[in-house]
């Protein structure tokens, strides 16, 4: 047994088989400041070392890879993947470097989020492709808040114009599946669920099903939780269309994620924010877009378009960086 005595600065190995009379005679070796200083360093960078070590891998995503975290049950470490994918992941590329470039996002996006008083899961940035972050349940919703009428929206709303600027934010909740091409959600607060929509028709179309909140989210869900879920978003959107502002970029809308601390129960933001999770207009200009649109719409990714990628997904992670300074 190994114990350190900082006053007289001496290291004792009581208890150690073949030391002393039976081996439990202790002895007392003299340690120099320079030697002491040295086993302090070696303990604490195998604290460091332990905290930020991974453990098992927990969930693959399309874009990321979840992993335990070795020093706390509490915490786990996210690492960005190079892909890039569209059309539930039907469409896939590899975009080389794209990991570092969305983890650099992701970071300054939470760093800004936390420093603005808004709760997220996100404790510190750990390697060029990795950050730390609170352990949380997910909620498989995504939670989308819109400035500017685009997307599927125009799909549900044929009467409305693309580049139709809402004053109020336009807030929107799909549940997350692939399969069903991430369906519309409507809080029914009569049945308490929600009501399940086509995202690419009207909603005049009608219903496809009703689902209760148990049953679409395999957890207990009020309309009280529906309406905080959307406020978090609105907070998180003003926050985000701000900073972008600053730099001539217009926000056009968003999606973000939350879930349930293991460890609090409480709500966080959490998942990733980097260029796949929105629309960027350069001054209110689609045709300058910088997000993932321009991977949705081109028809051929050869290497000139993913040179195009990169150099979009660069300067965002690049601009993010002064929301931080």
């Amino acid at each position: 047994m190994l114990l350190i005595s900082k006053r007289a600065l001496v290291v004792k190995l009581a208890d150690t088989p073949g030391l002393g009379p039976g081996g439990g005679n202790p002895l007392r070796v003299r340690l120099s400041p320079k030697a002491q200083f040295r086993l302090h360093f070696t303990q604490f960078y195998k604290e460091i070392k332990m905290e930020n070590e991974k453990g098992e891998e927990i969930a693959v995503g399309k874009t990321k890879i979840i992993w335990s975290n070795s020093g706390n049950v509490n915490q786990v470490l996210i690492e960005s993947k190079p892909d890039i994918t569209a059309e539930d992941g039907v469409k896939k590329d590899i975009l080389e470097g794209k990991d570092i470039l969305a983890t650099t996002t992701t970071c300054n996006v939470f760093t800004l989020l936390n420093s603005s008083g808004i709760k997220t899961h996100f404790l510190k940035q750990v390697d060029e492709k990795t950050f730390l972050a609170r352990r949380v349940r997910m909620i498989p919703i995504k939670i989308v808040q819109r400035r500017l009428a685009t997307g599927s929206y125009l799909e549900r709303n044929l009467d409305v114009a693309e580049g139709f600027v809402f004053e109020e934010l336009i807030s929107e909740l799909f549940l997350k599946d692939d399969a069903q091409h991430d369906p519309l959600m409507v809080w029914n607060n009569e049945e308490k669920g929600f009501d399940i929509y086509d995202p690419q028709k009207p909603l005049s179309a009608g219903k496809k099903k009703h689902l209760s909140a148990r049953t679409a989210l395999n957890l207990p869900f009020s309309r009280e939780q529906v309406l905080e879920l959307e406020e978090i978003g609105k907070k998180v959107f003003l926050v985000l269309e701000k900073a972008w502002a600053k730099e001539g970029v217009t926000l056009v809308d968003f999606k973000i994620e939350c879930g349930f601390d293991y460890e609090t129960g409480e709500l966080l933001v959490a998942d990733v924010i980097d260029n796949d999770s929105w629309r960027l207009w350069p001054d209110g200009d689609k045709s300058q877009k910088k997000d993932k649109d321009v991977y949705r719409q081109a028809e051929v990714v050869d290497e000139a378009k993913k040179d195009e990628l990169k150099k979009n997904y660069k300067e965002v992670a690049l601009a993010t960086g002064k929301f931080v300074l």
